[in-house]
């Protein structure tokens, strides 16, 4: 799912995201490194404007000192201008989560989807394993 379903202070959606920041050097030794089991690699970064998020899964391009250069997969509701294919830096404090999927589905991070995965219904994770191919190690 490209946008967070979570839009409440959520105290367990804040720990997924103290993770992810916790080991973002995780994912960037990755980046700077890869290997080819690798299939995917995205940042989950947050927008506000007025009050209101939207937390939008990103492919990684450029990562600079603290500065991570990211194109749009999906456009942002929240502010006009921000479209697909568009490159924008984004910085440390907005990235919320990360995920690096190997060629045998096997997600490395992913802490937000782990935390939405484990509110699913059995019948909602089986449909959502079927449809992605993601494996919750």
């Amino acid at each position: 799912a490209p946008v967070s379903t979570f839009t409440d202070s959520d105290p367990d959606f804040e720990e997924a995201v103290r993770q992810a920041q916790n080991t973002l050097y995780i994912f960037r030794q990755a980046f700077l490194a890869p290997t080819s089991d690798y299939s995917l690699m995205s940042l989950k970064v947050r927008f506000a404007e007025d009050g209101e998020t939207e937390d939008m899964w990103m492919e990684p391009m450029l990562i600079l000192d603290d500065v991570y250069t990211v194109r749009m997969v999906e456009g942002v509701t929240l502010a006009q201008g921000i479209h697909p294919d568009r490159l924008l830096d984004v910085e440390l404090q907005d990235i919320v989560d990360w995920m690096i999927l190997q060629e045998d589905g096997k997600l490395i991070g992913g802490y937000t989807l782990r935390l939405e995965y484990e509110r699913m219904t059995p019948e909602e994770q089986k449909k959502y394993r079927e449809l992605t191919g993601y494996k919750f190690e």
